[in-house]
């Protein structure tokens, strides 16, 4: 653990770490990996806070641990492409283990508008096998022209799993979602209505939060930083084991991002990621690099 010559640096430090350990414990729950878990009353997540507060770092880095199935759906992200990505995955999907869905930067794939939110809440709705209730996602679109081009690309293995959510008389696709989890990751907070746009958005959001589990985190500057620099004090920001920062390079990093916070444009961990590749591709003036991240 790194330890700063200021007493205010190194609380936030330990309260860092006390964020991560928090943060950690409601993610393997919200992934079902949590040892203590005996029940379950919302299968789906829903967790929200600013940009840089780890939610994504987190949420990878525990499913990786568990070696846990997952795929992530981001923004940008067209419908075919989803649809191809869930089918697959549901498709090759071994009958006792069930698949997390993570969706990142929710803000623009489901609280974009009033009809993406309604339809991704039929998507994670809940299962009730004794009364023959099982939520599907629904591409309702003519498939014959994507299995003919991955036909031709030679990605049989695809369009072997999309035509097994075909039926007969269907053009589209449906894909069951009972051995699905969704883990969806968003930055506003939707708990405030002035964050959730017209009364239409603000009344459909309501429900979605409510069968849903729920956690907002909402970090200051100081325990944003001590978040920080608790994951570099206990990691490496590169997966190559012959690149790794020295604890006293990782001690300027952090120092360098400490009075700077408010002119930096995002105090995120890419942020690190960032300065840290500076620090290793260019040693004789990272400095210079370092303050092309400043505003202005």
């Amino acid at each position: 653990m790194l330890t700063f010559s200021n007493s205010k640096k190194n609380n936030d430090l330990t309260e860092g770490g006390n964020i991560d350990r928090n943060m950690r414990e409601y993610l393997r729950d919200a992934l079902g990996i949590s040892v203590n878990r005996k029940v379950e009353a919302s299968r789906h997540t829903i967790l929200s806070g600013p940009p840089g507060v780890g939610k994504t770092y987190g949420a990878i880095d525990e499913l990786t641990k568990a070696k846990q199935r997952y795929i992530i759906i981001a923004p940008g992200m067209t419908p075919i492409t989803v649809t191809c990505k869930l089918a697959n995955a549901v498709y090759t999907l071994p009958k006792d283990e069930e698949l997390t869905v993570l969706m990142d930067d929710a803000d623009d794939v489901i609280f974009s508008d009033y009809k993406e939110l309604n339809r991704w809440k039929l998507v994670m709705g809940d299962v009730d096998y004794d009364m023959g209730i099982i939520p599907h996602y629904t591409h309702p679109v003519n498939m014959m022209g994507t299995l003919t081009a991955l036909k031709k690309a030679g990605k049989d293995d695809l369009v072997e799993a999309l035509k097994s959510f075909q039926a007969d008389d269907d053009i589209g696709v449906n894909i069951p979602m009972d051995k699905v989890r969704f883990v969806v990751l968003c930055n506003r907070n939707l708990e405030d209505p002035k964050q959730m746009g017209s009364s239409k958005m603000r009344s459909a959001i309501e429900p979605v939060v409510d069968r849903n589990n729920y956690y907002r985190m909402s970090l200051d500057k100081h325990e944003l930083w001590g978040w920080l620099a608790y994951v570099l004090s206990t990691t490496q920001p590169f997966e190559d084991d012959d690149i790794e920062l020295s604890d006293k390079q990782k001690m300027e990093l952090l120092n360098w991002m400490y009075p700077r916070w408010n002119d930096l444009r995002t105090t995120s961990y890419r942020t690190v990621r960032k300065l840290a590749a500076d620090m290793i591709n260019f040693p004789d003036r990272y400095e210079d690099k370092w303050n092309l991240q400043l505003k202005g």
